[in-house]
């Protein structure tokens, strides 16, 4: 898991080709013009999905977790606590789902609060899930990116 703000965006550059296109694409683009929906950017390669929703608390043992796709997300409005674990030998709730790419876990994890601004990279060894900030009654508005694993 990566954890930062857009301002440093160039420390990541090197990470893979989806990676230094998805923080461009933040940088270069008013993010707050975009409709909600999925946007395929670079085929299947590189996949945006622009979401706007009230923040909820769900069951904070539940944590979801990728098989072929990297998540880069960044917070363009509100904020949210994001929980997170390091995939090792954790029960599985539910089972992996390759039309979704998503694979649930139950699993206690640590939590950091995403403002306005930040974004963070979940690699498919990160699981993760997000929660309501308690300091925080704004509407959360924030881009996804699915970033195909290179092979």
């Amino acid at each position: 898991m990566i954890l930062d703000s857009i301002e440093n965006a160039a420390r990541y550059l090197h990470l893979g080709i989806g990676i230094a296109n998805a923080l461009h694409y933040i940088q270069n683009n008013d993010l707050t013009k975009i409709k909600p929906g999925r946007y395929e950017i670079d085929s299947d390669r590189l996949v945006m999905l622009v979401q706007q929703f009230e923040s909820t608390n769900t069951d904070e043992c539940r944590l979801e977790g990728h098989r072929k796709y990297i998540d880069l997300q960044y917070w363009i409005s509100g904020s949210e606590l994001m929980g997170h674990d390091v995939l090792k030998s954790q029960p599985v709730l539910e089972v992996y789902n390759e039309k979704t790419d998503c694979v649930y876990y139950n699993c206690i994890s640590s939590f950091n609060r995403l403002l306005p601004g930040m974004f963070v990279i979940y690699y498919p060894t990160d699981l993760h899930t997000g929660i309501a900030d308690p300091l925080s009654q704004e509407i959360v508005r924030k881009v996804v990116f699915k970033i195909r694993v290179e092979a």
